[in-house]
């Protein structure tokens, strides 16, 4: 009788978006997995269960190492050594990099992140990527969702198995569609925003890389191998977690599906939102890049939206369980109401934003007026990062969702 490998964790905390994304694509694969929370890391989950592998999504790299604490960084740390396997996406990968001044991070290698005035600050969409996994090299297209990139440690090699090679037909710098760009007018587009924005830096930089701690292993990916009708990436994760055929993630439609749950108070947040978001696409700073991810106006907050468009989808999308029920019972009328807040004072800073637009660009890290800048804050918190009147929202809805999708809450570990 064969052996089947113990099935993989997959750490919840700070991923939101990327950890409902990751827990679609292992469904796809018929991939079982146990999802944890930072908390049951620190107490020594890892080492009780001894999972095959050990997943962490994509987020905040500083949010996550917080969440764990000293303590859950040991656990993982532990758990790899001991023989485990770590793998982790774009902020998962993050996580695994060397400690920086004041973040605190795994360090399974000397690697870091490269400085943000020597790399493309803010690209997405599909890379042609050299990849050689176990095998000769070879073209794949692979998305990459706002990821960082790594700075090698020329003392401490690491396997690469991926680089980037060239921009894919959905490729964006900042808000920039790169097919329409021609070359002559890159210098003019970078004087204007003041960024680095030509995919040509990225050229032969590694993007997936694997390497031993201990008895352990570790795989650092920044492309986003789990990504909805990514084929040749999915058929790339599938390989990561040893399972021989291949799959495709299908795509996700936030449109599509009647809910699971009906909640009254999750069907207003819905309605909501939506009527934000088309606000904000009547207005020319959002619209719908993929049936689950909205694409925005440079500086325009649109991540957090599609965070909470996709939170509110997954709650309504997911069985009920008696805990999410109770917790739900003393907090989703709060929620709502705070949703309904939030959404009437987004559309006024979103009509605010256009018209500085008009004049002046605004940026991920601050809006172009002072004013501005400050409801930009109460609403969605200080960058990088997140906290404001979202924060909340986005905390209950993490918090509900958790509940319905693990055995802890009663629910299943597949939404």
């Amino acid at each position: 009788m064969r052996n089947t490998p113990p099935s993989p964790a997959l750490l919840w905390d700070e991923s939101h978006l990327w950890g409902i994304l990751l827990l679609r694509a292992l469904h796809a694969l018929d991939v079982p997995v146990t999802v944890v929370s930072a908390e049951q890391v620190r107490s020594g989950i890892l080492s009780a269960t001894d999972p095959g592998m050990l997943l962490v999504p994509g987020g905040w790299a500083k949010l996550k190492s917080l969440a764990l604490g000293e303590d859950g960084r040991e656990a993982i740390r532990e758990y790899v050594r001991g023989g485990g396997v770590y793998l982790g996406f774009c902020g998962g990968a993050g996580l695994g990099l060397a400690s920086e001044p004041g973040i605190p991070l795994l360090d399974l290698c000397s690697w870091s992140r490269k400085p943000a005035t020597q790399r493309l600050p803010n690209f997405s969409g599909h890379m042609n990527c050299m990849v050689g996994l176990d095998g000769p090299l070879h073209q794949e297209r692979l998305p990459v969702w706002w990821p960082s990139q790594f700075a090698p440690d020329p003392e401490a090699p690491l396997e690469i198995l991926a680089r980037y090679e060239s921009p894919g037909p959905d490729f964006w710098s900042a808000d920039l569609d790169w097919s329409a760009v021609a070359p002559t007018e890159v210098g003019r587009w970078e004087e204007f925003y003041g960024i680095n924005l030509d995919p040509g830096l990225l050229r032969g930089d590694p993007c997936i890389v694997r390497g031993r701690y201990g008895r352990g292993s570790f795989i650092l990916s920044y492309p986003h191998l789990e990504t909805p009708n990514s084929p040749q990436a999915n058929s790339l994760l599938a390989h990561l977690l040893g399972r021989s055929r291949s799959a495709t993630v299908p795509e996700w439609n936030l449109d599509f599906q009647a809910p699971v749950w009906d909640d009254p108070a999750l069907g207003r947040m819905h309605s909501f939102l939506a009527e934000l978001i088309r606000f904000g696409q009547n207005h020319f700073l959002l619209f719908w890049r993929t049936p689950w991810l909205l694409g925005w106006r440079r500086g325009v907050p649109g991540s957090p939206l599609t965070f909470l468009a996709t939170m509110v989808w997954q709650a309504r999308h997911s069985p009920a369980s008696e805990q999410a029920r109770a917790f739900w019972a003393t907090q989703g009328a709060h929620c709502m109401r705070a949703c309904q807040d939030f959404c009437g004072q987004a559309k006024t800073y979103l009509l605010l934003e256009r018209r500085i637009l008009a004049s002046s660009p605004s940026s991920p890290e601050a809006s172009a007026s002072p004013e501005l800048q400050r409801r930009k804050v109460e609403l969605f918190g200080k960058f990088p990062g997140y906290g404001g009147l979202y924060g909340e929202i986005l905390g209950s809805l993490d918090r509900l969702v958790w509940l319905q999708i693990t055995p802890q809450g009663g629910g299943t570990d597949r939404p």
